[in-house]
C-alpha cells in the first residue's frame, strides 16, 4: 500500500470519526446548549420533537472539527477551519445568541487541541 493511497484512508476513517462523534455527542451538546440559553427552546426549522438537537448538532460540529483539525490538520489548517466552522457561524449570524454559543464552542475545541498537540511535542521521545 503506497503512502499516499495511507494517507487517503487515514483522512476517511478521520471524517467517519468525526460524523460519529457527532452523532453521539448532539443530544449532551443540545442539553448543554438548553442549560446556556435558560429556556425551553421551541423554534426549530426541521420541527423535530427535540428541536434542542439542531442546536446541539452544531455545537458539536464546530467542536469536533476544530478539535480534529487542529490536531490532525497540515499546514493550512486554520484555514480549513475557518471555511468550516464559517459555515456553520453563517447561519447563526443575525442570531447572536447561537453565534455567539458556537464561535466560543469552536474556540475551545482549538484550544483543547492545541494543549493535545502540546502535550503530545512535550512527550514525544527526541530522537
Amino acid at each position: 500500500m503506497s503512502k499516499k493511497s495511507k494517507n487517503i484512508l487515514k483522512a476517511f476513517l478521520l471524517v467517519w470519526l468525526i460524523i460519529i462523534l457527532i452523532i453521539i455527542f448532539t443530544p449532551s451538546f443540545g442539553h448543554l446548549y438548553e442549560k446556556i440559553i435558560g429556556k425551553k427552546i421551541h423554534n426549530s426549522f426541521i420541527g423535530s420533537e427535540h428541536p434542542e438537537y439542531l442546536e446541539g448538532f452544531f455545537m458539536a460540529y464546530v467542536f469536533f472539527i476544530s478539535l480534529s483539525l487542529t490536531i490532525f490538520g497540515g499546514k493550512n489548517k486554520y484555514y480549513i477551519i475557518l471555511v468550516f466552522v464559517g459555515l456553520d457561524l453563517l447561519l447563526f449570524f443575525g442570531f447572536w445568541e447561537g453565534f455567539i454559543i458556537d464561535a466560543g464552542t469552536a474556540s475551545i475545541g482549538w484550544l483543547l487541541g492545541e494543549g493535545i498537540l502540546k502535550t503530545y511535542k512535550l512527550l514525544k521521545p527526541k530522537k
